[in-house]
């Protein structure tokens, strides 16, 4: 049931003509928020079984109250979800889920890079679908908003995706 969720997410166009369409950042928001529930962690990523999921954005916020809105009262897997926003990657320690915006797009490596911590799902955005170091990459296809999986950079990070969510992928990276 969950997986069906997700896959309606997909279908909604952001040019939509039904009333108050969906912008770009809500339903990237809704997606970060179904990431989630289709990845697992290793268990040393948490302190304890019931420490929060963080999930962090860093650089300029373009989601402004919709990440909030898409993780208000939920949880997964028991954990409640707690969003932090900073514009220093230094500030990501207990950072589960690491959204890098858009204002920080030309120092993703380097902001990858200076990361260590390990179990980390990063996302971020990018025109090309072959962007470097992240563990999914949004795209827009056709007004879509689509992903990329890269399945190399989430097994050196732990992380245990869903074929579910892989199967939603527009494209894997291995």
């Amino acid at each position: 049931m969950h997986w069906l969720s997700l896959a309606l997410v997909l279908t909604i166009p952001l040019t939509a003509a039904a009333p108050e369409p969906p912008d770009e950042y809500r339903v990237k928001a809704a997606f970060l928020f179904n990431f989630a529930r289709f990845v697992e962690w290793p268990p040393e990523a948490f302190t304890g079984p019931y420490a929060p999921l963080v999930l962090c954005v860093l650089g300029e916020d373009p989601f402004g109250r919709a990440l909030d809105e898409a993780v208000a009262d939920k949880k997964i897997d028991g954990r409640a979800i707690a969003v932090r926003r900073f514009s220093d990657a230094r500030q990501s320690k207990g950072c589960r889920m690491l959204f890098v915006a858009p204002s920080e797009r030309r120092r993703t490596l380097s902001v990858l890079e200076a990361l260590d911590e390990p179990g980390l799902l990063t996302v971020g955005e990018s025109d090309s679908p072959t962007a470097e170091g992240l563990v999914i990459i949004f795209t827009l296809e056709a007004g879509k908003v689509r992903f990329v999986i890269n399945v190399a950079v989430a097994e050196r990070e732990k992380l245990h995706v869903s074929s579910r969510l892989l199967s939603l992928a527009a494209t894997l990276k291995r």
